[in-house]
């Protein structure tokens, strides 16, 4: 996994077009304790699969907390965003449709290379 431009958050590519998915974009995500991803949003439906750790989700104006094999869905557009809590790292599992793009709250769009 490669630093994914957030202090503490690595991410890489499970099964993305780039690995030869032709529908879907999987990605594997850790984050350091304490960290949390910039807020941000999605322009198709996300799933979350907690694997390890403990987090905090923050989506719009609600919070979920999730461990070891609980999973969230995000829907389109839904700022959001993820904070580790306690003082072991999380990693997660992030599935969407292939091409999923990420939008900032200051209008800046991403397309990583991980998810690609």
């Amino acid at each position: 996994m490669e630093a994914s431009g957030t202090a503490g958050n690595f991410a890489g590519g499970v099964a993305t077009p780039g690995r030869g998915a032709k529908e879907v974009s999987v990605i594997r995500q850790r984050q350091a304790p304490s960290a949390a991803n910039l807020p941000h949003s999605h322009d198709r439906e996300e799933v979350m699969v907690v694997l390890t750790g403990t987090v905090k989700v923050t989506a719009e104006k609600k919070e979920a907390k999730l461990s070891a094999g609980d999973a969230l869905i995000v829907p389109a557009n839904t700022v959001h965003w993820i904070e580790t809590i306690g003082d072991s790292e999380a990693e997660w599992f992030l599935a969407a449709p292939a091409g999923v793009r990420f939008l900032f709250p200051d209008g800046r769009v991403a397309s990583p290379a991980r998810a690609r």
